[in-house]
């Protein structure tokens, strides 16, 4: 296990600075930019409490900005992560090292497509408070920022976390045969692996709808692409409307709806497409850990 932890570290080690980079840039360009901008807020557009609603919308904005400019960038490294070593000529040093082929590209794909996501929610959630207090304060006054239900807030906010972490592993599971594909095909076809497999898939796919009238492959892609959006956000959640106490009551309801929404997002684990995701990612897998075995 230590040696695995070695090899996630070295991709941490080696990516680090523009990780972090892209996760904490907007969040902290907001902050700097808000005492120099205006925040206008016109009557009711942000309801009742406009203030708390404000808040809200911050607190879901943020995370999802961060999380959604971080997997953008990592999805541009997804075809060249399984040539990098051969490109960079440092296979025959990782080759050396007492580890296994399959725990050497496991490490990559672990660190890349689960735990940075992972950690720019979280970096994206934490940074969410300060960015919403500070568009508060210029906009309303720091009474009324102060003046908020930081315990609530925070807790709903944890409970939304939560949600999300669990929701982006469970669509990292759905997405991962397409992840997995694209890397495998990059191994093995080096820069035309990518164009190649997508031709494959959308040749194939025409081929098969218009010659026989099967579409599982356009259906199969859809599928997985639409239940991974549903393990992030499976249901519509409720509008925090009406008053201040309407507002408080949907806070404090806030946990039980993320709660019952993860459980409908775990149901659909029950279905056969699933279980292709499973079998489709671990074939992909080998033929991953069969090229580097190869050392080609």
């Amino acid at each position: 296990m230590s040696r695995f932890n070695t090899l996630l570290l070295r991709e941490w080690m080696q990516h680090h600075r523009g990780w972090l980079a892209m996760m904490l840039l907007p969040p902290l360009l907001l902050l700097v930019l808000v005492p120099f901008g205006s925040v206008e807020i016109g009557p009711g557009e942000f309801g009742a409490v406009p203030a708390l609603s404000l808040m809200l919308l911050t607190m879901f904005a943020v995370p999802a900005v961060v999380l959604g400019i971080t997997v953008v960038a990592l999805l541009f490294q997804t075809s060249g992560l399984a040539r990098r070593d051969r490109q960079d000529r440092s296979i025959e040093f990782w080759l050396s090292l007492p580890t296994s082929h399959s725990a050497s590209v496991a490490a990559p794909v672990l660190m890349h497509f689960v735990l940075v996501p992972l950690l720019a929610l979280v970096i994206g959630a934490a940074l969410s408070y300060l960015v919403g207090g500070a568009l508060i304060w210029k906009a309303f006054g720091a009474a009324e920022a102060f003046g908020l239900p930081w315990g609530t807030l925070v807790g709903a906010g944890m409970a939304g976390l939560a949600r999300a972490l669990l929701g982006l592993l469970l669509a990292c599971a759905w997405v991962m045969p397409l992840l997995l594909a694209t890397m495998a095909a990059s191994a093995w076809l080096k820069r035309w692996g990518t164009p190649v497999l997508a031709l494959a898939l959308s040749i194939g796919h025409k081929l098969l709808a218009t010659l026989y009238g099967i579409t599982a492959i356009g259906d199969t892609v859809v599928g997985l692409l639409v239940n991974a959006r549903r393990a992030m956000v499976h249901g519509t959640p409720p509008s925090p409307r009406g008053g201040a106490d309407m507002a408080l009551a949907w806070l404090n309801d806030a946990p039980s709806w993320f709660f019952s929404d993860a459980l409908m997002a775990l149901r659909d684990l029950g279905q056969p497409l699933f279980l292709f995701a499973l079998a489709a990612s671990a074939a992909c897998f080998a033929l991953l850990v069969l090229r580097r075995s190869r050392n080609g």
